[in-house]
């Protein structure tokens, strides 16, 4: 899978996350901005940035509820960096500043826990997710300050819109690009954070 993520003015990977959230159970469900407290349909988040020096890093976060209740909580898991599942991440891909790429194998996303209940793989299916991660993936993009307050996603009412959601089914080839107005409808005032063009490539 390979993702773009533009901003209107220079990435800062120091003072800035720049989040791509997953829900990779299946159920079709939106991963909004307005979530990002209580995590609903979050499953994954792939965070870039937040780093002490200039350099830019990336981490790998599973969502888990705790239990079976759905008032039981959520809890955070770093997902250790497996590289052989990293093809490529270019910090400067378009060569402005404004623009990074992450190219990586879907078993990126393997999940420590695997949520309850799981779905059925079929003896022989190829192994191109994990045991607990569905073909069927909601994303959304956002950027938020480094204690994790959303600033703007990409949907054009930013990250109060609660109608975006950018599907992916992980057997079938796509090339989606969202791409907001210039000047956009909500206007952030770090132009660091305002995100304004996403693409995303599946091959299966």
């Amino acid at each position: 899978m390979f993702i773009r993520f533009r901003t209107a003015s220079t990435l800062d990977f120091v003072n800035l996350y720049y989040v791509v959230v997953f829900n990779t159970s299946g159920n079709g469900q939106p991963v909004l901005a307005t979530s990002i407290n209580s995590f609903a349909n979050y499953s994954f988040e792939l965070i870039f940035g937040g780093t002490s020096v200039g350099g830019a890093a990336y981490q790998v976060i599973q969502i888990v509820a705790n239990g079976t209740s759905t008032n039981g909580g959520y809890q955070q898991i770093s997902v250790p960096t497996q590289p052989q599942f990293v093809t490529n991440f270019n910090p400067n891909s378009n060569g402005t500043g404004n623009e990074f790429t992450f190219t990586f194998n879907r078993l990126l996303l393997s999940p420590l826990v695997t949520p309850s209940p799981g779905p059925t793989v079929s003896p022989g299916a190829p192994p191109t997710t994990s045991p607990g991660v569905s073909t069927l993936w909601d994303l959304n993009f956002f950027s938020t300050n480094l204690q994790g307050t959303p600033i703007d996603a990409i949907s054009n009412n930013g990250v109060q819109d609660v109608s975006f959601n950018a599907m992916v089914t992980t057997t079938a080839t796509s090339d989606q690009v969202f791409t907001k107005p210039n000047p956009p409808p909500i206007q952030v005032s770090n132009q660091s954070a305002q995100v304004m063009v996403v693409e995303v490539i599946n091959t299966p």
